[in-house]
């Protein structure tokens, strides 16, 4: 049985309290010197950042899921802004669609066939997915929906991908790697810094990761 979306950002766990526990866990860990996690190239779910940077989100998200579209327009989009150019943080992100909604794992597929293509094109896409959750979700269109996020050359070839047998592999690893993590609500957000995972939350504000990434970076 798939995971259920998450009806609360996160039962008892205020914003205060979410604060305090990002300053405590960066002082237990010893973040004042920081070295690079990796050498790795980025991976091509990679939104922004690269695998060097002292912070990595990894991000298991549902387009059709209200608590994921609001966690992407108001705080990955501030993030991927502020903090990824300068490579102070790197965002992996993971397809989770959920089977309480039915073009999910549809959405899930024109992501990665995009991601394909570019990461440009990808991350059109995405924009595309979140912004215009409302319509698709209620029609099934999600084709019209994205339709003038890319030019007409790549739309094409992005359709002809969605035939890919490697996007619906791609779709079963991404959820069979959250289920193994424990994912059990969408978004869901594991931190790692000092190629240490330090803890896995449900739905924070972008003041909250505001206050906890200059905790770590300046």
């Amino acid at each position: 049985m798939m995971p259920i979306e998450p009806r609360s950002i996160r039962a008892g766990l205020s914003f205060r309290t979410c604060a305090v526990l990002f300053v405590f866990l960066a002082a237990l860990a010893g973040w004042g010197s920081l070295n690079a996690q990796s050498q790795k190239a980025p991976p091509p779910n990679c939104l922004g950042g690269t695998l060097d940077a002292p912070i990595r989100l990894e991000v298991f998200s549902d387009f059709q899921c209200g608590w994921c579209k609001a966690f992407y327009t108001e705080t990955v989009t501030q993030i991927l802004k502020n903090y990824s150019p300068a490579d102070k943080v790197c965002v992996i992100y993971y397809e989770f669609p959920l089977e309480t909604h039915p073009y999910g794992r549809k959405a899930a597929g024109y992501s990665l066939a995009a991601q394909h293509i570019g990461k440009k094109q990808w991350l059109a896409v995405v924009d595309a997915l979140y912004t215009k959750q409302e319509k698709w979700s209620a029609d099934g269109d999600i084709e019209a929906a994205i339709k003038g996020a890319v030019s007409a050359e790549d739309f094409e070839l992005l359709k002809k991908n969605l035939q890919d047998p490697s996007i619906e592999e791609a779709i079963k690893r991404d959820i069979a790697l959250g289920l193994k993590k424990g994912v059990t609500g969408t978004p869901s957000v594991f931190v790692t810094t000092l190629n240490k995972e330090q803890l896995k939350v449900q739905y924070l504000s972008y003041e909250v990761w505001k206050d906890y990434f200059n905790s770590i970076v300046k």
